[in-house]
């Protein structure tokens, strides 16, 4: 990905109002999102890596004054039992599958039946995440591996029934129907990669209404043939419509990536959703792009690519900072601009190595901009902790609002925060940044470890993968 300075302009038509980026989780209905923590790596009653995810409800106060629940195969109403590399929360998403007004969740894991994989949805209702759930499996069951290993929620033919998308690894995408009930997920089916005879393989999935006509579409992206030698990146668009997602050609301005689809958002108050791709090894320490919609599909209204050297950036690039290895879309300064939340664990600080940073990237009329952009890390006043070397602050960022006050607020992952004594450095720790008027703010950051769920396993990377 080469780091332009400025956005490139397409003509477009007006769309219809988009949202500025994902809605909050709200699981037990009182108005305020919540944050989802997965631990794919968790031991949950002695099993090694079967997985869970701490689930942080929002309040008045954000999530520092909320409830806390732990949520794992072992848990009562929650299909299935904890074993070995299940790795339940390798992936989630969120969203209103059964239409009652509650946010389930959706959650994917990978490892389940010998690592043929399964996707289970958790039921949101009164009291949040304690009403049960049930799974999906493969429509080719004993044939894919690692099912559920990327989620994504939408509508996509426009009814105001939402869908799951997954993927197995072996090059299948599959998407339900809509029409969840409680007892019964509705019938799948397998979208054709058109990889003619390439071999592709799916590694992430987004979705968003790029082309403003009210359907979801849906992008995959992966390796564009398994079987070359080169393993070079690919994206699929499928446009939504009433009758169902169409495969059609991404618009050329959308560059091919394997794991670089990082969230999208309505970044430049248009009416279509941008997406955001990401390119962490890009020269200079990485780089953030955004695409942005249009009518004809995502990256038809232009891009803007920004590094750490882009002006505004108040940082300086680094071969290997990995910017842009995680990133985020929401309104954190509440001016109805989606913003771009952008990770770089391995950014140094202070003489250390992979401390880790996050970046706040502002959206404006414009799109995408360095002005105004901020960057954070544990050695910034306010910040829980301290920098320490392969901390890797940022190696996972998610944008949510927590206390119902319309800014965002920045839940940021460090894989390889040490907690315990004796640990290598990848016990894990998550950080909760308010927004402000004015973007990312200090004051009152929460964090938290296992360590408030009375856990003390050692070297599982807690809270390391977080939705988009």
């Amino acid at each position: 990905m080469r780091a332009l300075r400025t956005k490139v302009l397409m003509a477009v038509a007006a769309a219809a109002p988009a949202p500025a980026a994902k809605a909050a989780a709200d699981f037990d209905g009182d108005g305020y999102g919540d944050v989802v923590l997965a631990t794919p790596d968790a031991t949950v009653n002695g099993v090694r890596k079967a997985g869970h995810v701490a689930v942080l409800y929002g309040s008045a106060d954000g999530v520092a004054g909320g409830r806390r629940q732990l949520v794992s195969q072992a848990s009562a109403k929650v299909p299935g039992a904890p074993e070995e590399r299940d790795r339940f929360g390798g992936a989630y998403d969120t969203g209103d599958l059964d239409g009652d007004g509650y946010a389930d969740l959706v959650v994917g894991v990978p490892g389940e039946n010998d690592e043929r994989g399964i996707v289970t949805v958790l039921w949101g209702g009164r009291g949040g995440l304690v009403h049960g759930g049930l799974s999906m499996t493969s429509p080719r069951t004993g044939l894919d591996v690692h099912y559920g290993g990327s989620v994504v929620v939408g509508d996509f033919d426009g009814d105001g029934r939402q869908h799951v998308a997954t993927h197995s690894y072996w090059g299948a995408v599959s998407l339900s129907g809509d029409g969840f009930t409680r007892t019964r997920a509705p019938r799948q089916q397998r979208l054709n990669l058109h990889g003619e005879d390439a071999f592709r393989l799916v590694e992430r999935l987004e979705a968003g209404d790029y082309d403003g006509d009210g359907d979801d579409d849906l992008l995959a992206s992966g390796i564009d043939n398994a079987e070359g030698d080169d393993l070079d990146g690919w994206v699929g668009y499928w446009k939504g419509g009433r009758t169902g997602v169409t495969f059609a050609r991404p618009p050329a301005a959308l560059p091919a990536t394997r794991i670089g689809l990082e969230g999208s958002g309505d970044v430049n108050k248009d009416g279509y959703a941008d997406v955001v791709i990401t390119d962490a090894a890009a020269p200079g320490g990485g780089a953030v792009g955004v695409y942005y919609g249009g009518g004809r599909g995502p990256g038809s209204g232009g891009a803007t690519v920004l590094d750490q050297n882009s002006p505004g950036v108040p940082d300086e690039g680094e071969e290997g900072d990995a910017f842009g290895a995680s990133a985020s879309v929401g309104d954190v300064d509440g001016d109805g601009y989606a913003d771009v939340a952008v990770g770089a664990p391995a950014k140094g600080a202070d003489g250390r190595t992979a401390t880790g940073a996050v970046h706040l990237l502002k959206g404006s009329a414009a799109g995408l901009t360095g002005t105004g952009a901020q960057v954070l890390d544990q050695s910034t006043a306010g910040v829980p902790g301290t920098a320490e070397d392969d901390d890797r602050f940022g190696s996972a960022v998610q944008v949510r609002d927590t206390n119902g006050d319309g800014r965002a607020e920045v839940v940021v992952a460090a894989s390889g925060e040490s907690v315990f004594p004796g640990a290598r450095w990848n016990d894990g720790s998550a950080w909760v940044l308010r927004g402000t008027k004015g973007g990312i703010g200090a004051a009152g950051a929460y964090s938290l470890s296992e360590r408030a769920f009375g856990l003390t396993y050692r070297n599982k990377r807690f809270g390391s993968v977080l939705g988009r």
